[in-house]
């Protein structure tokens, strides 16, 4: 997959991947299919947690907060407002209060009101101590971004973002790549998620609420997967990874709390009769899959007027999608795309030389 091909693969699908009601006079989306990011905290009422959460939600400002328009501030009581700078500066000194004794959540969007999602959002849910101590709950953070932040900032531009999101948040595990983007009127279309998840298995589904089982393993796979450093230490060192993803094209990028696994370039739409398990998020999925959780729980409310929607069974089927068949054979590195040893590339660098020494 490169570029061209994504982008060709993008626009073939991009109206089954809009979803407008049919019934509203206002033409906006309720549902559509862009990035998403999604990072999964524990101890975020820690002052210095907190700290770094403000920072994180800075550095989205930094690069996209000329986009975020109207949101919310608050969790006992919702206040919506404008954004603007002084907004950014109130809520960065509202991600920062006292984590012991109050809870915190915020919402910043490109789109007005709550029935529709906005292209560019950042929002966190942030319990507070004795709520995630009891309850087991973990903090969130989601933001999106359309597709077009690809075509404009190139694969390496989301690499970087991915990147210093994960040093600045810490996050327990998360994903980031192709999924749906939802309003708070969510509810509403979980049959539609549900279809679209069926048809584009490369597509991820996250949630604002965290099941507590979710401490227990990653729920997400996508392009980007990221999980913690005491998770991933149970798989090996980074050169016992290299070895397993032997394959040029999947990125295992290390950083200080942990590991981001890149399953290609660029993300797989994996259309479900074409390619229903891509072959890198297929080869991602089968080494880190024991770190995975063993029951997702449910990720809709089940059927409740004839229409499908996910329940817990079908849920862990979904979690499952990437998973070869029992009894497949282990898949063997393209020669095309193997990793070069050190000795190897050395050698290589020796024959280019004497190459460019003798045509000079």
């Amino acid at each position: 997959m490169n570029e061209d091909l994504f982008f060709k693969d993008l626009d073939a699908h991009r109206w089954d991947l809009t979803v407008f009601d049919e019934e509203s006079v206002e033409k906006q989306p309720v549902l559509r299919v862009g990035l998403v990011a999604t990072f999964y905290l524990v101890d975020a009422y820690l002052p210095v947690r907190r700290k770094h959460i403000a920072e994180a939600f800075e550095l989205y400002c930094n690069h996209y907060g000329d986009k975020l328009t109207w949101g919310y501030m608050g969790s006992e009581e919702v206040i919506t407002q404008e954004f603007c700078p002084s907004t950014m500066r109130h809520c960065l000194s509202y991600i920062q209060s006292d984590g012991y004794s109050d809870s915190a959540s915020f919402m910043w969007s490109s789109q007005q009101g709550f029935e529709h999602p906005g292209e560019y959002m950042f929002e966190a849910l942030l319990p507070v101590e004795w709520f995630e101590r009891i309850h087991n709950a973990l903090s969130v953070i989601r933001f999106y971004l359309p597709l077009e932040e690809i075509k404009d900032n190139g694969a390496g531009g989301i690499d970087k973002l991915i990147f210093d999101m994960c040093n600045i948040l810490r996050p327990l595990h998360g994903s980031a790549g192709l999924g749906i983007q939802n309003s708070y009127e969510l509810q509403n279309y979980q049959h539609i998620e549900y279809d679209l998840l069926e048809n584009y298995r490369g597509l991820d589904l996250t949630l604002l609420i965290a099941n507590e089982s979710w401490r227990t393993g990653y729920t997400n796979l996508n392009w980007y997967t990221y999980i913690a450093h005491h998770w991933v230490r149970k798989l090996g060192t980074t050169e016992d990874l290299l070895k397993q993803l032997d394959d040029v094209r999947i990125g295992i990028l290390p950083y200080e709390w942990g590991t981001i696994f890149r399953a290609g370039d660029w993300p797989a739409l994996g259309k479900a009769d074409i390619d229903p398990r891509p072959e890198l998020y297929v080869m991602v999925n089968e080494v880190i899959k024991p770190l995975r959780v063993s029951n997702i729980g449910s990720l809709h409310y089940g059927s409740i007027a004839g229409e499908v929607r996910f329940n817990e069974r079908t849920s862990n089927l979904w979690m499952r999608r990437f998973d070869l068949p029992k009894g497949s054979p282990k898949h063997q590195p393209t020669p095309l795309y193997r990793r070069l040893s050190a000795e190897e590339q050395q050698r290589l660098n020796t024959d280019n030389k004497i190459l460019d020494d003798f045509l000079k």
